[in-house]
C-alpha cells in the first residue's frame, strides 16, 4: 500500500499521476478580468486617496483653530493663529503677506498684542508643518494672521483647502464671529478662488 494521497480531478476521479493545476486559457482568462477591474478600480481609489487628504488636512486646520480658541479662553488672552514660511525656525514668524498657509502656520500667546511672534513674552503653543502633495490652504483676501481674544471671540475668516482639481473638490472653513469654525464640504461656491493672492 502506498502512502502517496490520491489527488481527485473535477470530476471526482483519481488522476493518474497526481497532477493538477489551471490550464493556460484559464489562467489568461483569469488575468484579463483582473486587468479589466484593475482599470476601473484604480482611478476611483486614487479619487478616494486624494479626498482623504484633503480631509485630513482640513481636519489638522480645524484642530488648529479649536486649540487657538480654547487656548484664548483658558488663558484669558489673545492668542494668534498664522501662517508662516518656515515653522520650524528657532524663532518662527508670521508671514508679512499674501494668504496661501500651505508653508505651515503657528499657535502662539501674543502677550505685546502686536500679532508677530516675539519671545521671550510671546509662548509658542503649536506648530503646524507645511502640507505636502498639491493641496493648498488660502484665506479670503489677505489674511495670514487670525487673533483669537480672550474670550473666545474674533474676527470672521474663511479658509479654502483646495488640490490640482480645483474648488469642485475643496473644502472651506468658516469662521464666525462667534469663534466656532464651521465646516463646508465640496464642492465650494464658484466665488472661491483656490489660486494664491
Amino acid at each position: 500500500m502506498s502512502n502517496t494521497p490520491m489527488i481527485c480531478s473535477p470530476t471526482g476521479q483519481a488522476s493518474p499521476g497526481g497532477q493538477t493545476g489551471f490550464t493556460l486559457l484559464e489562467l489568461i482568462i483569469t488575468m484579463a478580468i483582473a486587468a479589466i477591474l484593475l482599470t476601473i478600480a484604480v482611478p476611483s481609489f486614487q479619487t478616494t486617496i486624494a479626498n482623504n487628504r484633503l480631509a485630513t488636512q482640513t481636519n489638522s486646520l480645524v484642530t488648529d483653530i479649536n486649540i487657538a480658541r480654547s487656548e484664548a479662553v483658558k488663558r484669558g488672552t489673545g492668542v494668534v493663529l498664522c501662517s508662516s514660511a518656515d515653522p520650524n525656525a528657532a524663532t518662527p514668524a508670521c508671514l508679512g503677506a499674501g494668504n496661501a498657509w500651505t508653508g505651515g502656520w503657528i499657535v502662539f500667546v501674543d502677550a505685546n498684542t502686536n500679532g508677530a511672534f516675539n519671545p521671550p513674552g510671546d509662548t509658542l503653543i503649536k506648530v503646524s508643518q507645511a502640507i505636502g502633495g498639491t493641496a493648498t490652504i488660502l484665506t479670503a483676501g489677505t489674511l495670514n494672521t487670525f487673533t483669537y481674544n480672550g474670550d473666545g471671540t474674533s474676527a470672521a475668516a474663511t479658509f479654502a483647502i483646495c488640490d490640482d482639481r480645483g474648488h469642485t473638490f475643496g473644502r472651506q472653513v468658516q469662521i464666525r464671529p462667534t469663534g466656532r469654525p464651521r465646516l463646508i464640504g465640496n464642492p465650494l461656491p464658484a466665488a472661491v478662488d483656490c489660486a494664491p493672492v
